[in-house]
């Protein structure tokens, strides 16, 4: 095997690193986009083709050439996935800000210990390994810390633009370094600065995730304090309920009573079956093992109760639903309410939630009668809540809640029969 080969294998396969690093971390802060069901196959066969054209036109390594075309990659990658514009553009700074680190720790370092110049370290089989293996791991750290960013991020936009400050100082300042030292041997300086400077962004990383962690702390006490109280409120109510029903029990039998002795059947059965509605729209119990959707559900089903609305459920065990406090309570109550406010004008008045898990995610569906079809524009949310009524309030809410989760969501309507259906990744959001 000549060295040529062996050296072209090795560019490449620095090149292929670099990708998947890139489809990690997009995967990671963008999820699944709405377009693409399996953005990372459609990645990695367009990975393949850059391969090949680079092969065919002979692009080389690490030069203006197979600079850009992986600048052209690290864009047009990030379209596959989900996200707004600001996200995908996110992605390609934090893809840009790892590999640029990565290399420039690893090139010094190579090239100081062994005396030559930074930009002739990729002419050695073993710097390209360390290459290889030192991208792949940080891609996979960086998706990792990423994945547990999404989920539990608590900082406004301000908060951390000003937080992504530092880390692209930090990327001015190598690319300083490296362009003033690619012809040089490193000296101990430049080494400590550019070791320095990727331990530096690493601390603030750590730093910027304590201080997310302590306003997430912040924010669960304080919904919990909330959450609690409207348990406290909710029990109270459902206990002056029962008081009602019970000092109204003698007042139901002697109206059946008078009924029956009267010969009126039908009348009585009327009679118990509204009594018997009041009486389980205030003792309905859900068990998903989620206190907080049970006691949001129960709340909903007697507001429905209320409308003459029938709410059924069919649900799965819920108990690792990956959506905060917050979030789940934007999600369930807005859609909920816009089925229960629709089905009201609607005959049967019903509504259905159901819930599924599979390894990936979970499908949660809501479906309700409507007077009539709803026109949707491309499948879209509904914009106005005027021409659209009993649908349209609150959804846009949702839509944000679900956008920054990296949720997919579909509805439809059809049959007089409306639908919202949203998949939630069984991963920490």
């Amino acid at each position: 095997m000549s060295d040529s080969f062996i050296w072209t294998l090795l560019g490449h396969l620095v090149c292929i690193a670099q990708w998947a690093a890139f489809i990690l971390v997009d995967y990671a802060y963008l999820g699944r986009g709405r377009r693409f069901r399996h953005p990372c196959v459609w990645a990695a066969l367009l990975a393949l083709a850059v391969l090949t054209l680079s092969v065919l036109c002979g692009f080389g390594f690490f030069n203006i050439k197979s600079v850009v075309s992986n600048i052209i990659y690290l864009l047009v990658i990030a379209l596959l996935f989900g996200g707004t514009a600001v996200d995908r553009m996110s992605a390609c700074i934090i893809n840009g800000i790892l590999c640029l680190l990565t290399e420039n720790t690893v090139s010094f370092v190579f090239a100081r210990l062994h005396g030559i110049c930074p930009g002739e370290v990729w002419h050695y089989r073993t710097c390209l390994a360390a290459l290889v293996i030192s991208i792949l791991l940080v891609g996979i750290l960086v998706a990792r810390f990423l994945c547990r960013w999404n989920h539990c991020s608590a900082l406004d936009p301000l908060q951390a633009l000003l937080m992504s400050f530092f880390p692209g100082v930090v990327v001015l300042l190598n690319i300083f370094i490296m362009i003033s030292s690619n012809r040089r041997v490193p000296t101990l300086l430049d080494l400590m600065l550019t070791v320095g400077l990727t331990i530096a962004v690493l601390v603030h990383l750590a730093i910027v995730q304590m201080f997310n962690d302590q306003v997430v702390q912040g924010q669960a006490s304080h919904f919990q304090a909330a959450l609690e109280q409207q348990r406290a409120e909710a029990l109270m109510e459902s206990y002056t309920a029962q008081r009602r029903l019970t000092h109204e029990f003698t007042n139901h039998i002697a109206a059946l009573d008078a009924l029956l002795r009267q010969g009126n059947l039908t009348g009585a059965q009327e009679y118990l079956s509204s009594v018997s509605k009041v009486v389980a729209a205030g003792t309905t119990i859900l068990d998903t093992h989620n206190p907080l959707l049970d006691s949001l559900l129960s709340r909903k089903y007697e507001e429905a109760a209320q409308q003459g609305v029938e709410l059924y459920f069919d649900l799965c065990d819920l108990k690792d639903l990956p959506f905060c406090g917050t979030d789940l309570v934007i999600v369930i109550s807005n859609l909920l309410d816009n089925a229960i406010r629709a089905a009201a004008q609607a005959k049967p008045p019903e509504v259905y939630l159901r819930a599924r898990r599979n390894e990936e995610e979970y499908l949660i569906s809501v479906r309700n009668r409507v007077q009539k079809d709803l026109e949707l524009v491309d499948g879209e949310l509904p914009r106005s809540t005027k021409a659209e009524p009993g649908h349209g309030m609150g959804l846009v809410n949702v839509r944000e809640v679900l956008d920054r989760c990296r949720c997919e969501y579909t509805l439809s309507c059809r049959d007089r029969w409306f639908r919202f259906t949203c998949a939630v990744p069984t991963r920490k959001l």
